[in-house]
């Protein structure tokens, strides 16, 4: 619609693997997070994994802090392909997020995106370790039932920011300076993710014979962005 075209670029991974070890390893027993058996498994199927959480930490990097030029376009990159910067909440400190930012940010979206079920907090860990730690003037904690949040360990009750949940990601810009973006909300509905080429995986048996190793090259195409600015707001310092 005038904007942005899907474009879906091109990615590799590739992993090297010793031939003798896919010779001699045969298959093994896997073990899920519980330390339960989780099946068998054979080498080349534990590269393939390797190779989808390659992938997956790729584009989860791109989806966030990308620059929409050969990449997917992030929701942490100002663009009016994407994102504009009239959706930014400016915080009132420099360095610190308090509550009043968060809850400016979080009503800065209209109420449809705010009670979506698509809706969520995308941060950093020192973003959420820092919420955490906000106190009121008598040295409460304020997150706990009924107010910036809960903290629960029951399964049942996940943590929320505002009656909002949240992911963290090691991507999510965590510099806390002067005009740097450290957290987003949004209705995820409106990211689009386009692929051409869903993950396909080649075998390269010759290529490095010499070293007696086999290659896994694995492939896509992908393009992804924001695209509806008001489903989004951004935390800025100030």
């Amino acid at each position: 619609f005038g904007k942005r075209e899907w474009r879906p670029g091109p990615l590799a991974k590739q992993i090297l693997i010793s031939a003798k070890l896919l010779r001699a390893a045969g298959s093994f027993t896997s073990f899920d997070e519980d330390n339960n058996a989780d099946g068998v498994e054979t080498v080349e199927q534990l590269v393939i994994e390797r190779l989808g959480y390659k992938f997956g930490i790729t584009a989860e990097k791109a989806y966030l802090v990308g620059t929409g030029a050969n990449q997917p376009l992030g929701i942490f990159t100002a663009s009016t392909d994407g994102i504009d910067t009239s959706r930014d909440t400016t915080c009132a400190s420099s360095t610190v997020v308090v509550a009043d930012d968060l809850i400016n940010t979080k009503y800065s979206l209209k109420a449809q995106y705010r009670n979506s079920p698509s809706i969520a907090w995308a941060l950093s860990r020192t973003l959420v370790q820092n919420v955490r730690k906000l106190k009121d003037t008598n040295g409460q904690y304020l997150w706990t039932p009924g107010n910036i949040g809960q903290a629960s360990l029951a399964i049942t009750h996940p943590d929320t920011i505002l009656g909002i949940p949240f992911f963290e990601s090691e991507y999510v810009p965590n510099t806390f300076t002067t005009g740097l973006y450290v957290g987003a909300i949004g209705d995820f509905r409106y990211y689009w993710i386009a692929d051409a080429l869903d993950m396909t995986v080649q075998r390269l048996v010759e290529l490095y014979a010499a070293t007696n190793q086999i290659g896994f090259i694995g492939r896509l195409e992908t393009d992804a962005m924001p695209v509806l600015p008001e489903a989004f707001a951004r935390v800025k310092l100030a």
